[in-house]
């Protein structure tokens, strides 16, 4: 049997992504901040999925306790997803230092902690994945969210190393582009429905690139005609333009 874990899997996206790794016969792991979300899921899954599971409390901006939280974990994944994301208002992080920092730390700092501490133990077994979801508002910075889109460009970033270092080693990183899709996170923020995805619909994508050991993904596909043209404008017609 296979092992999986979901760091995030209280998130909307990551509920579904574990419905469907439990459908596939995947053992699991799962973690999130929501300690009463987690047992409401663990209690769900226990009736629904013949599979077994664990759940595990865990805050990514805390990065003291990554390695007490990974030890824990057994056995080992094969697979890891890594859902975790914070995005709420770029005025208020501009702002206040507090939500500068949570914003860095929830979609950047945290993650590479734990990536390194997954990786590290993956890397000396020779095998495993690990499918991160960045975002295409890491391609370029615009003035609407370009401190949320800092931290996903250094993510994404960080992947594309880490995914030639291990390579040749057995390890494969999946970096997942993710677009807007309909979540809490997304609420209230003005998106376009035939570029928006359902999460239901983002996690089965998910779900098949990590599979699939793609290497990046754009999981809305003219995401990526869309942040080429994006990429492409020169900067002194960029900077001119209004907020998008």
């Amino acid at each position: 049997m296979k092992n999986a874990l979901v760091i995030g899997a209280t998130s909307d996206i990551g509920i579904h992504i574990s419905e469907i790794l439990a459908n596939q016969g995947f053992s699991l792991s799962l973690s999130g901040r929501d300690k009463k979300k987690l047992k409401e899921i663990k209690s769900k899954f226990k009736t629904k999925y013949p599979v077994s599971l664990e759940t595990y409390e865990l805050d990514v901006t805390d990065f003291a306790s990554h390695t007490k939280f990974y030890d824990q974990i057994n056995p080992k994944p094969d697979i890891v997803f890594l859902l975790a994301g914070y995005y709420e208002d770029q005025t208020k992080a501009r702002e206040n230092q507090a939500e500068l920092l949570r914003t860095i730390n929830t979609n950047y700092s945290g993650i590479v902690s734990l990536i390194n501490v997954i990786s590290l133990d993956m890397e000396k077994r020779k095998d495993g994945s690990i499918v991160a979801v960045s975002s295409v508002a890491g391609d370029r910075g615009r003035q609407m969210n370009y401190i949320y889109g800092s931290a996903k460009a250094g993510l994404t970033t960080y992947l594309s190393g880490l995914r030639s270092l291990l390579f040749p080693k057995g390890v494969h990183i999946s970096t997942i582009q993710l677009g807007p899709v309909y979540t809490k996170m997304s609420f209230g923020h003005n998106l376009i429905p035939w570029l928006t995805l359902q999460p239901q619909d983002a996690a089965k994508l998910i779900v098949k690139a990590g599979l699939t050991k793609k290497d990046i993904v754009y999981i809305r596909w003219p995401w990526r005609l869309i942040m080429f043209v994006i990429r492409n404008i020169p900067e002194w017609i960029f900077k001119r333009l209004p907020p998008f």
